[in-house]
């Protein structure tokens, strides 16, 4: 592969223009997004230990894959993911777990959780393992919310072609 001398430039100058880590810097957890404007995996770590790797899905605000801490339990994701949406039921979150069975084969284990016990009475929530999926359901009231505004957004698109429709005809 030839790189153009911009780019070679581009390089070399981005190399100087670079800061070197401090130590405080080394050692401060860091946070790494890829992905475009709705980014979906995440890494948070500091670069040194054990890290795993899961999922959060559904009502929060940063869904997606995350590269956490071995010791990362479940409140600690939904706060790396920004949190839970208005209409999160927090007393409904699944973790949905691969366990190996005794015969050798894989199947998945469903642990529901009550957040709310968390919140309330200050129970641990459980640490996470490597693949765990962890789904954070929304409310009937935002499921109802969207399948209206489905509604709403089909009649405009067919009052607009009505309304198009009319001119045409008119002229």
């Amino acid at each position: 592969m030839k790189l153009s001398s911009i780019a070679i430039a581009a390089l070399i100058l981005g190399a100087l223009l670079t800061k070197p880590a401090s130590s405080q810097e080394l050692f401060t957890p860091q946070t790494t997004t890829i992905g475009s404007s709705a980014p979906s995996y995440y890494y948070i770590g500091s670069g040194q230990g054990l890290t795993i790797a899961v999922n959060l899905w559904g009502f929060v605000k940063n869904p997606g894959r995350y590269e956490v801490p071995s010791s990362t339990d479940l409140v600690q994701l939904i706060s790396f993911g920004g949190g839970p949406l208005e209409h999160a039921e927090l007393d409904r979150v699944n973790i949905v777990r691969q366990v190996l069975h005794s015969d050798s084969t894989y199947g998945t284990e469903v642990i529901p959780v009550d957040l709310r016990d968390f919140q309330t009475k200050g129970k641990t929530t459980p640490l996470l393992l490597p693949g765990d999926t962890i789904i954070v359901p929304g409310s009937t009231f935002d499921a109802i919310q969207q399948i209206v505004a489905l509604f709403r957004d089909v009649a405009l698109i067919f009052s607009g072609i009505a309304t198009f429709i009319l001119v045409l005809r008119s002229h």
